[in-house]
Order: C-alpha cells, then sequence, then structure tokens
C-alpha cells in the first residue's frame, strides 16, 4: 500500500513538473510571441488571435481569410501589417452590408493575383521575399484611378467609389461564383470585376473520367486527406489544432510563415515523365469545358442580379512571351510548371483561355483577354508562375479600369487612359534617378527618400522661420501622374503642403497643393499617395511645407507616370 502511494505521489510530482515546464514554455513563447512583428501587428488588440490560421473554412464556397487577421509584411522596407476586416476581406477597413447613399461600390473576385501575395516557395527566396502591399494591389490600384477620373464620377453622380478586395488565394471560377451567390450579393455590388484564370490549371489537369468541377477546387486533395483520416492528414490536422491553441506552435510555425496546417496548397503536381494519352487528353478537354461552363454561369447569375461586370483573364509566366529580366530567368528555373501533372502547362492554359472565351461569346458576352499584356515589357514582371510585381498590378488594373470606362459606362478613352507605349515607363520610379536639392542646394544626405520604400534613415532638415522646400530634378523631361510621399513622424506631417512642377527650372505650376492633409498608414510613418487625372510633363518637382513644422523629415518620395 505504502509503494502504491509512493508511486502515485511520483506520479502526481512529475506530473506538476511536466506541467510546470510546459507552462514555462507556453509563456517563454507568449513573450517571444508578443515581443515579435506578429505580437506588434496585434497590438491592442487579443493576442489570441494571433494563433488563428490566415484561413478559415467557408462550407458553402471552400474557405475564405479569417476575420480579424494580420499580416506581417516586410517591414524592413518599410511596409506596415496588413489586416483581413471582419467581412474576410483584404481592408483595415470595415464594409457594411448596408452601401452608404453615396458609395459606388466595386467588388473584384479573382485568386491571390487579386489578393495581392507576392512569390510562392521556392521562387520567394529568388525574389528576396518580394511583398505586394495592400496599396499596391489591384483592387486597391482600381479604386485609386476610378475616383481620380472626372468622366467617371461624373457618371456616377459624384459618389466615392470603393473596392472591395474580395480575392481569395487559390480560388478559381466555381469558389467565386459559390463565393457570390452565398455572401458578395449581400454587399449590393454596383459593378464587379472578376480576373481569373491561371489556377484553373491545376484545378483541371486531374486525369479523371468522373472529375466535377465542385469537388475538385483548391486544396481539396488535403482536405480529402484529414477526412480519410490518412498519416499526412492526421499530421496537418494537429499541427493546425497545436498551432491555435498554444503560443509555443506558434512561435515555432513564425520561423516558417504560417506553418502547416488543412488549408495549406499540396496539390502535389508536377513534372511527370509519362505523356499523356489521347483519353486523358479528352478528359483534359471536358475538365476544361466544365470551366467555361461555370464561368458563363457566373455571368449569368449576375446579369441576372443586374450586376455590371467586366470578365479578364490573367497573364500566366510560362505562356507569356515577355522577354525574361535576369531575375525573371532564375525564377524560371526554380518555378518550373512545364508541366502540370500528365500536361504541359502553356499548352493546357492556351486551350483554357481560348475555350472560356469562345463559350463566353457562344453566350453573348466578351472575356477580356490579358495573358499577352506584357509580352513587349522588358522590365520585371513575374514573381513566380503566375503572381506580379507592383509595376505589373499596376498596369493590369489601369486596363481593367479602360474597360469598365468603355463597357460599362460607354465612355470614349482618352490617351490617357490607354496603356501608352512603352510600357516599361509605368514601371519607373522617376524619383529614385533625380537629384535632390534642398533650398536650391544639391545634398548626398538622406538620399535613401529615394529608394522607393521608406527607411529608418529620412532625410530630415530643420530651417527655423523659412519655408522648407525640397526639389527633384529628374534630369530630363518625363510624364507624371502618381505620388507616394512618406513623412518622417506624424509630428514631423505637415497639415498644408504643396508640390510644383516645371519643364524648365524657371517657370513653376502646381501639380498638388494639400490645405487639410489626410494620411495614411501603409507604411510604419504617416504617408499620402496620389493619382492624377492626366500626365504632366516635369524635370523638377518641388515639395513645399506651408505650414509648420519648420523642418523637413520625408522618408520617402516616388514619382511615376
Amino acid at each position: 500500500m505504502k509503494k502504491f502511494i509512493f508511486v502515485v505521489i511520483y506520479i502526481c510530482i512529475m506530473a506538476m513538473i511536466s506541467l510546470g515546464v510546459i507552462a514555462g514554455l507556453e509563456y517563454y513563447a507568449y513573450q517571444k510571441v508578443k515581443s515579435s512583428q506578429l505580437g506588434l501587428a496585434y497590438a491592442n488588440r487579443d493576442m489570441d488571435l494571433a494563433r488563428r490560421s490566415s484561413q478559415t473554412v467557408a462550407p458553402q464556397y471552400g474557405y475564405e481569410p479569417t476575420p480579424g487577421f494580420a499580416s506581417v509584411r516586410n517591414t524592413k522596407l518599410g511596409n506596415s501589417f496588413e489586416y483581413i476586416n471582419e467581412e474576410s476581406f483584404k481592408d483595415v477597413d470595415s464594409v457594411p452590408r448596408e452601401k452608404p447613399s453615396d458609395e459606388y461600390r466595386v467588388i473584384v473576385t479573382g485568386g491571390s493575383v487579386v489578393y495581392g501575395r507576392g512569390p510562392v516557395p521556392p521562387a520567394d527566396v529568388v525574389c528576396d521575399f518580394y511583398e505586394v502591399t495592400y496599396r499596391w494591389t489591384i483592387p486597391h490600384i482600381i479604386e485609386k484611378l476610378m475616383n481620380s477620373d472626372p468622366e467617371i464620377r461624373r457618371k456616377i453622380g459624384g459618389k466615392t467609389v470603393r473596392v472591395i478586395n474580395a480575392g481569395v488565394a487559390g480560388f478559381v471560377y466555381q469558389n467565386n461564383l459559390m463565393r457570390y451567390l452565398a455572401k458578395l450579393r449581400l454587399y449590393q455590388p454596383d459593378l464587379l470585376i472578376a480576373l481569373d484564370g491561371a489556377n484553373e490549371v491545376h484545378t483541371v489537369a486531374r486525369p479523371l473520367k468522373d472529375w466535377n468541377y465542385f469537388t475538385e477546387g483548391p486544396y481539396f486533395e488535403v482536405v480529402t486527406e484529414v477526412m480519410d483520416m490518412s498519416k499526412t492528414g492526421l499530421i496537418n490536422y494537429l499541427t493546425l489544432w497545436l498551432k491555435r491553441n498554444t503560443y509555443f506552435f506558434t512561435w515555432l510555425a513564425m520561423s516558417k510563415g504560417e506553418g502547416p496546417g488543412i488549408l495549406m496548397e499540396n496539390r502535389g503536381f508536377a513534372a511527370h515523365p509519362q505523356d499523356p494519352t489521347p483519353e486523358m487528353l479528352d478528359y483534359l478537354n471536358n475538365n476544361i469545358g466544365q470551366v467555361a461552363d461555370v464561368a458563363t454561369i457566373y455571368h449569368r447569375v449576375l446579369e441576372t442580379d443586374k450586376t455590371p461586370h467586366v470578365f479578364a483573364l490573367q497573364p500566366m509566366f510560362k505562356n507569356s512571351k515577355k522577354k525574361r529580366t535576369p531575375l525573371e530567368q532564375e525564377i524560371e528555373k526554380v518555378t518550373g510548371m512545364d508541366k502540370i501533372g500528365f500536361y504541359d502547362s502553356v499548352k493546357t492554359y492556351d486551350t483554357l483561355v481560348s475555350n472560356v472565351i469562345r463559350r463566353a461569346g457562344e453566350d453573348g458576352f466578351e472575356i477580356v483577354d490579358l495573358t499577352t499584356i506584357f509580352d513587349s515589357t522588358n522590365e520585371w514582371v513575374f514573381t513566380d508562375w503566375c503572381h506580379l510585381t507592383n509595376g505589373a498590378n499596376f498596369i493590369m488594373a489601369k486596363a481593367l479600369v479602360g474597360e469598365v470606362k468603355k463597357r460599362v459606362f460607354g465612355l470614349p478613352l482618352t490617351p490617357f487612359d490607354k496603356l501608352a507605349p512603352p510600357l516599361d515607363s509605368y514601371f519607373t520610379d522617376y524619383a529614385r534617378i533625380a537629384k535632390v536639392l534642398v533650398e536650391g542646394k544639391p545634398t548626398d544626405a538622406g538620399l535613401n527618400i529615394l529608394k522607393g520604400y521608406p527607411s529608418e534613415n529620412g532625410l530630415e532638415v530643420k530651417i527655423p522661420g523659412a519655408k522648407v522646400e525640397l526639389t527633384l530634378d529628374i534630369e530630363k523631361v518625363v510624364p507624371i501622374s502618381r505620388l507616394r510621399i512618406v513623412w518622417g513622424s506624424g509630428e514631423s506631417t505637415p497639415e498644408k503642403w504643396k508640390l510644383e512642377v516645371s519643364e524648365d527650372g524657371a517657370s513653376w505650376r502646381n501639380w498638388l497643393v494639400m490645405e487639410n492633409n489626410i494620411t495614411d498608414h501603409f507604411d510604419q510613418w504617416p504617408g499620402y499617395e496620389y493619382y492624377a487625372d492626366q500626365e504632366t510633363n516635369a524635370r523638377y518637382v518641388r515639395y513645399t511645407q506651408i505650414s509648420s513644422p519648420d523642418k523637413l523629415f520625408l522618408r520617402q518620395i516616388s514619382l511615376f507616370r
């Protein structure tokens, strides 16, 4: 009996020690998470939210971003945090279902290109973990372009355009259709833009006679593994459960991004030595036919709802005939995508594009083919097999706004509305090649402001009792229409400031005058972005602070065509 009691006491003591160690590790991990960039993203919010997965199951259409989820971006390059709002859209601000009377609401659906993500592994390493932040997403740029267009504003009665980013990584037509039916239509869109295509290549690649589009959505295999109680599926499920319920596994997962889980992509399509048989090609064509049919059904649903819409097909790296930059050559080596399972990826996508366009034509509507839009571009466009750089996102957004203006509003396109050659000029940040003058004198200090992103080291000049002026000399006359400016801090941000432009340095004209500055927080510091309604030729751009503070403190200034 004494031995039994001793054993019980021993077991209890060891259990208490074990629990103490586990509790200690959990508390240590909690402190590590709290003091990390992830912890900062959840500052003044419930820290338990940091343990959540980036995506949540939505039975009606598969999955979607988790409400309230925060993404930590590349803070070394000045980027701040990005949030999923309570409606599971990529936006820090909430979107009420009841549309304000002065709002023209646009919803953009699609996959991760619409959502706005950087390259996927292993291309992310080659691209030095390049990021597409909120202000460079296609939906956000569409919003800025539409709000800056006076003809569009007149057409919609002076309302403010609000664009909802309804992109979800991995989504295809069937996901977007079901999400629209179950959710998006409740937000009363005045216009819907759909940008799809590339994700379908993976989806249609299963050579099955009884292939069904509505059970073959992205991430299908991993969920199936869990349902079938396979070893891989159980490990995924257990890992996800541990991450959601302990800070220790959240801390471990931080070193590998989100960490493994049910909704991690694991489709397993790779180059295969076997060539497809005629029977398998018939299966592929049948699969593609189902995709084309669903795209048409999506159109019909929107037509029934009397929701104007523009459908477009996105470019894919392997299908693009653009000249590869040295970086794109390296990306193409690791990205692969020569084959998807048994099928040639280029032929598969070409067939899909032609079939979707043909099927749409049979039903009396047109799908915009943007698959070749970058063929003449020499700049860096692709960060992996389909994801795009910031400059490429702008070009996609501008092309889509042009289609909206023409097809939906029936307005003629001005020369500014059209993408004018060379497209390379839209990628150039003209400020990066400029000389900086403070109070008319060249300076070599603080030139980090020209790097294209804000950094810890800005340009700070104290000039008591005088107007603070900074001039950029681009050294040639160029067309500009976009500005990004980031100040050093809230205290150094003026309420009133202006930008003047000149072609010769002698004759100046106002380009932008801010009488009541409203900053954004797309970066770690207060900033402002401006989209003009026309291009303006300029060699010199002069920034002047009209109101206090009587010092200049900038972290970034960028100028684009």
